[in-house]
This record gives C-alpha cells, sequence and structure tokens, in this order.
C-alpha cells in the first residue's frame, strides 16, 4: 500500500485513542464508571490495533 495511507491511518488512529482516553478519564473523574470501563476497553482494543497497523507498516515498508 502507499505509504501516505499508513501514516495518515496512524496518526488519525492514535489521534482518536488520545481522544477516548481523555474521555474515560473525565467519565472516571464525574463518576460515570460505567462509561469509564466501556471507554477502557475500547481504549486498549483501539492501542492494540494502532500497534498491529504500525508493526504491519514496518513490515511493509
Amino acid at each position: 500500500m502507499e505509504k501516505t495511507y499508513y501514516v495518515a491511518t496512524l496518526i488519525f488512529g492514535w489521534f482518536i485513542t488520545v481522544s477516548l482516553a481523555v474521555f474515560m478519564y473525565f467519565a472516571f473523574k464525574l463518576g460515570y464508571s460505567l462509561i469509564g470501563i466501556v471507554m477502557t476497553m475500547i481504549v486498549i482494543a483501539s492501542a492494540a490495533m494502532n500497534t498491529l497497523f504500525l508493526k504491519k507498516w514496518k513490515k511493509a515498508v
């Protein structure tokens, strides 16, 4: 695949992950534990997918 695609996807993916982490932090801070737990699972899955995509990109380049 094109290198620009990998770079754009990684940047966008990490931006989403950081945004979700901020929402997770404030969910716990405001006392919404259930939403915070769900956000934690989503952040972990998002970080895992970004890491796998980074490894795939390094293998392709």
